[in-house]
């Protein structure tokens, strides 16, 4: 009895269940399924502390010289505003917009004051904003400003100024109200190109936390020379959502300017190969942190400059060139035995790939960073560390004798190796913040290939110890060179150390091989 009772109750709430979700999910599906979470800015401004010391700003609202210490500024729209006045700000003042009707008019968006240094009038070519207070005007989209008097000479329509090109205007965004949890926001929908003739759009991608949280303040810059939507923090949004604009723009090429390390680059790099976007979006970086080998050799420098000019960089950006690096698959193959169960493992090298005592410093740096412990995070702090694991290398040797544990074939070729205790191969000219290790004996190899990022070829050198490694940081001797091949294979007996583009972990034994996969679209600047 109690049998029927129980199926007779519980059928229909299962069929009832089964058929809400399939219904639930049709409708997800029909109305599409937008991952790019966008900002509402008819509700508040994006405000951010006043950390800047050697300009006056002044309020919004009431006009009054603000302290830095009780003040904040939108970093979309740069209305500035003191805590007393901060919530009508939000309700006086509209914040720069990041959608509207495609039919609309796209006129200036006029703020009152708080110019940028050095600001210059568009109509008589004389500085702007000599005066105490909040006297003259600049647009947030086009970035003109103009004196109060001459505001009227200039025509109300903006053309976007000097980074059209560069900038997703308002009119080609359509969005969608969607409910998550409790709250109602805003996903993008699609994107309508404008008629602009070699529009190629450029999305930023950083995390506000990377670089001694340098990234917040990169992106803040960018905010207001864009539509602040084509900023993505991947501390916030899914990273995933960085690449969905270039499946919502088609055919129309785009640019990606990530700020971050090259772990951060390589992730980007992977993700579009994942994704096989078409057409491939063209990467250019802000290197943040240490090393940023891919960075230095493409250009784009060491590290960014304490006084970053996002201004400089988009024009950088404008005037580089595209070209191509090679995107190496590395496959892992664990050795069996002494019953050791290991899995398979497989990635992509774009810098460099090394076994060995290179890796194992950085390893070791790497176990300190993640660490609870860890509480100074700066670089010179962290280059002190580095300092310090490469000494006690110096004495403890991990890694000695090394090449009695491992095989190195070269195109199947195996090669003989003398006393070292690293392997590095090489795609690109700089390992280890900066070392051109494959340049380095070139003068004793005069038959040997100059080094290409795009060839197909590896380099592959090795190193002698930690001690070998602190001579070749100051040019005080030569690597090991091995020699160059399309296809390498190492065989490791013993457990060791290893990294790829910068990014450590301890491996036990295994056979590994890299072989050659495609190539990334990548943007140069040249010295010229």
């Amino acid at each position: 009895m109690w049998d029927e009772d129980l199926i007779t109750i519980a059928l229909p709430t299962m069929s009832t269940i089964v058929f809400f979700v399939f219904t639930v999910n049709l409708f997800r599906y029909l109305i599409g399924s937008p991952h790019i979470q966008i900002r509402d800015v008819t509700k508040e401004h994006n405000w951010k502390a006043i950390n800047e010391t050697a300009k006056a700003y002044y309020c919004s609202i009431c006009e009054a010289l603000l302290l830095n210490l009780d003040a904040a500024f939108c970093d979309s729209c740069g209305v500035c505003a003191d805590r007393g006045c901060v919530k009508l700000a939000d309700k006086r003042l509209k914040c720069k917009a990041i959608t509207f009707n495609n039919n609309q008019l796209m006129k200036h968006h006029w703020i009152k004051g708080n110019l940028p240094f050095i600001a210059m009038c568009y109509i008589c070519e004389e500085e702007c904003d000599l005066e105490p207070g909040l006297t003259d005007w600049w647009c947030c989209w086009c970035q003109r400003c103009v004196h109060r008097t001459c505001k009227s000479s200039l025509s109300e329509i903006c053309d976007f100024g000097k980074f059209k090109l560069m900038i997703i205007p308002p009119g080609s965004l359509e969005v969608i109200n969607r409910r998550s949890t409790m709250r109602r926001r805003l996903h993008l929908r699609s994107v309508t190109p404008p008629n602009w003739p070699n529009w190629n759009p450029i999305i930023i991608v950083g995390n506000r936390k990377s670089g001694n949280n340098d990234g917040g303040q990169i992106l803040s810059l960018f905010r207001r020379l864009l539509n602040p939507a084509q900023i993505v923090d991947l501390a916030e949004r899914d990273p995933v959502a960085a690449l969905e604009w270039c499946h919502l723009l088609g055919k129309i090429p785009s640019t990606i300017l990530v700020a971050g390390g090259d772990g951060t680059v390589a992730w980007l790099l992977n993700t579009i190969n994942k994704l096989e976007l078409e057409p491939v979006p063209s990467v250019a970086i802000i290197p943040l942190g240490t090393g940023n080998d891919l960075s230095r050799v493409l250009g784009w420098g060491k590290q960014h400059d304490s006084h970053f000019d996002p201004t400089e960089l988009l024009q950088k950006v404008q005037a580089a060139e595209k070209v191509k690096l090679d995107r190496w698959s590395v496959t892992i193959k664990p050795l069996g035995g002494l019953g050791f169960r290991g899995s398979y493992r497989n990635l992509f090298m774009y810098n460099y790939i090394s076994v060995g005592v290179d890796a194992q410093v950085t390893l070791d740096f790497h176990r300190t960073r993640e660490s609870r412990f860890y509480l100074f995070s700066h670089r010179i702090f962290n280059k002190l560390l580095y300092l310090c694991f490469g000494t006690q290398q110096v004495v403890e040797r991990e890694c000695k004798d090394l090449d009695k544990s491992l095989e190195v074939y070269l195109d199947d070729k195996k090669i003989e190796l003398p006393s070292v205790e690293s392997i590095v191969i090489l795609n690109i000219p700089s390992w280890a913040a900066g070392v051109d290790l494959w340049k380095m004996g070139m003068e004793d190899n005069e038959g040997s290939e100059v080094q290409s990022i795009n060839d197909g070829k590896l380099e592959v050198v090795a190193l002698y110890s930690s001690f070998h490694m602190a001579q070749l940081q100051v040019g005080l001797s030569k690597p090991h060179r091995i020699g160059q091949a399309s296809n390498v294979k190492i065989k490791l007996s013993r457990p060791c150390a290893m990294q790829v583009d910068g990014e450590p972990w301890y491996q036990h034994p295994c056979e590994f091989n890299i072989t050659y996969s495609n190539q990334a679209s990548m943007l140069l600047i040249s010295d010229s």
